[in-house]
């Protein structure tokens, strides 16, 4: 039987993991949007990335057909992976600093959600931290026209992703498994399928996503990007969601808004209003909420 000592020591591994993927993942964007600047859509990008991903799983477990769970995992899956893969699309879809912050309402949709299906209470504050959440939303999408509502397709896109990524965590936490390659696995499998989709979608709708443009000349540096900054941290952050409580993962990938909101202010060259200032300050104070009631 597991030690309490021991829990504690791989809950703070996980939350340890889990921040550090969100530094990381603070500079996705950069990369993101070079490759978009060459031409290369980033429904191509994406496709790439979970392709990747998905290969690097396979070496530790070549007989799927032997993996228990399966069928749940490929459910937490299939929203994990579509969660990422439109998030890395909105990415090139809209302001990067607004990508992000309504990407990390996740906090908010994963403590919905746990009250909503598995009835886990709600005390007071976790109802800040709601209130804050959707405030730090109102001041990113802008109230002087009435209600807050998504500027464009990328503010839609990358709002959704966040409640994608919140149903797959808490169904990751409800539903864990013993081996890891099994969740990256599925979690890479629904990128892949995902972002098939998101291209198809894109090129009916002869959007810029769908792009192919200098694809192959440009492959080498898609794979070593996907090699650096999006198949380590997935493995570490499927392995810590199994381990701490979704509301939590939201929280502590917080350090992406952080890492985000400054490289974004420095390099991006979009602008940072006051209103996204204090929409980062009220969705990263939602998020020291829920972590410090522990």
């Amino acid at each position: 039987m597991t030690s309490a000592k021991t829990r504690s020591n791989q809950g703070l591994l996980a939350a340890g993991a889990v921040a550090l993927c969100g530094a990381m993942w603070g500079i996705f964007w950069v990369p993101l949007r070079w490759f978009d600047s060459t031409g290369v859509g980033g429904g191509w990008v994406a496709l790439i990335f979970n392709a990747v991903a998905l290969l690097s799983a396979l070496p530790w477990h070549p007989r799927l057909a032997a993996w228990q769970g399966f069928r749940d995992q490929m459910i937490n899956g299939l929203l994990l992976g579509t969660a990422f893969s439109l998030y890395t699309v909105s990415l090139v879809m809209t302001d990067v600093i607004h990508a992000i912050l309504l990407f990390y309402l996740t906090p908010v949709w994963s403590t919905l959600g746990s009250w909503l299906l598995y009835r886990q209470r709600l005390d007071a504050a976790r109802l800040l931290a709601i209130v804050l959440g959707f405030a730090g939303l109102a001041a990113v999408l802008g109230v002087t026209e009435g209600l807050p509502m998504p500027r464009n397709l990328g503010d839609v896109v990358a709002l959704a992703s966040g409640m994608f990524w919140a149903a797959g965590s808490i169904r990751s936490f409800r539903r864990p498994s013993d081996r890891i390659a099994l969740p990256v696995f599925c979690f890479s499998l629904g990128g892949v399928l995902s972002s098939i989709l998101i291209l198809v979608v894109a090129a009916q709708a002869a959007l810029p996503l769908a792009t192919p443009g200098p694809l192959m000349p440009m492959l080498p540096g898609i794979v070593l990007v996907a090699l650096v900054l999006f198949v380590p941290p997935n493995f570490m952050v499927l392995w810590a969601a199994q381990r701490i409580d979704p509301a939590r993962v939201g929280i502590l990938l917080m350090t992406e808004v952080l890492f985000g909101a400054i490289s974004a202010a420095i390099l991006s060259g979009e602008p940072f209003t006051l209103a996204d200032g204090a929409g980062t300050a009220l969705i990263v104070a939602a998020g020291l909420i829920e972590v410090l009631r522990r």
